[in-house]
């Protein structure tokens, strides 16, 4: 009898075991609780994620600062967040005035807005619940100081950023950080009258959805230093023109389209001591520098924004020319000069972005 007992016994935990494997083998030990959750097909995260910057999308050179905030120097640079709700809200803060525009579900033409102090902005409210993408882009010019963002809030969820899209980057001066775009020949000018977000550069990374970054700043030379202390061969190895803190290059872009020789040009003239050949050598040398961060990028030089001058066009497809790179190429790119100090103004910067846009499809699957 007792080897009878023994033996239903083993059978009965047998089967209790078998049960147990049997609940527990489908997840592998996992609690399901801990399992992801997803709204049409994007991860739910926490706030702790996107305030941490991981889990948004970031645009431009931009850097966590010692107070762990994102910051945003140079003009054009932003963040976008997507959420599962009706409103989003951000507490910035700048180190001046400065001006940012919002984008909302894609909007082209976004909402401007300006602050001097730290805030909180409501950056899109009163929607439908729903999935939403909000884009913040700082509008001025890194000689105008950093934007910093400290955290978003949603009344919703916060849901991860997946962006794998086409890389370019903007290597330029005033033309593509959009200065003076709102202005009229006749005005100085200035942070009010210009937006980053309006100049040809910006919108043409726009048409592709991509992943872009505005390496640019009025005033700025290849190698020359005319109103700045610094030069883009400088400026290209930092986060910005003021930033001294060396750029990581964390990935390589797929185009890089460089926009420069206007200042160069003026520089030039006010400089006989300055050499066309000279300039050939030092813009040569901003092609190599480009390159050893870009390997296999397509490099796009264009010129002509302003005007052109027959010397620094020469100079410029000479150096490409010296270069004996196939994938790097000219294009001279319409002149418009009905913004402030004579810069492209907003409608000037549509009609050059479509002309860049036209090129840049030669090269974006």
């Amino acid at each position: 009898m007792k080897k009878f007992f023994t033996v239903i016994l083993g059978v009965l935990l047998s089967f209790s075991l078998l049960s147990v494997c049997a609940c527990s083998g489908g997840n592998s030990g996992e609690d399901p609780a801990e399992k992801p959750e997803f709204i049409d097909g994007r991860e739910v995260v926490s706030a702790e994620a996107v305030n941490s910057f991981e889990a948004v999308r970031l645009l431009g050179r931009t850097y966590l600062n010692a107070s762990k905030q994102l910051s945003l120097s140079n003009a054009g640079t932003g963040v976008e967040v997507v959420f599962y709700g009706t409103e989003l809200k951000a507490t910035v803060s700048p180190n001046n005035l400065q001006y940012f525009r919002v984008f909302v579900d894609g909007d082209r033409e976004g909402t401007r807005n300006s602050t001097a102090r730290k805030k909180e902005v409501a950056l899109a409210q009163g929607l439908e619940e729903g999935v939403h993408t909000v884009r913040l882009v700082k509008c001025t010019s890194s000689q105008n100081g950093d934007f910093s963002v400290h955290s978003f809030a949603t009344d919703g969820k916060f849901l991860r950023h997946e962006a794998n899209r086409v890389k370019i980057e903007f290597v330029g001066d005033s033309i593509t950080a959009g200065a003076g775009v709102f202005g009229v020949p006749s005005d100085e000018g200035s942070f009010a009258n210009s937006d980053a977000a309006k100049g040809y550069a910006y919108l043409a990374a726009r048409e592709f959805d991509a992943d872009y970054s505005l390496v640019a700043t009025e005033g700025i030379c290849v190698k020359a230093k005319n109103t700045l202390n610094v030069n883009m061969l400088e400026m290209y190895m930092r986060v910005s023109s003021t930033q001294g803190k060396a750029y990581d290059f964390p990935y390589e872009h797929d185009i890089v389209v460089i926009g420069l020789g206007t200042n160069d040009s003026w520089y030039m003239g006010a400089h006989p001591e300055y050499t066309v050949e000279e300039f050939t050598a030092d813009y040569a040398d901003l092609l190599t520098l480009v390159r050893s961060k870009n390997p296999s990028a397509q490099i796009v030089c264009v010129y002509g924004m302003m005007g052109l001058s027959p010397n620094t066009e020469q100079a410029i497809q000479n150096a490409i020319a010296d270069f004996k790179d196939d994938r790097v190429a000219y294009s001279a790119l319409p002149a418009r000069l009905n913004g402030a100090g004579q810069h492209p103004s907003a409608a000037d910067a549509v009609e050059q972005s479509e002309a860049l846009i036209k090129i840049l499809k030669n090269y974006i699957d």
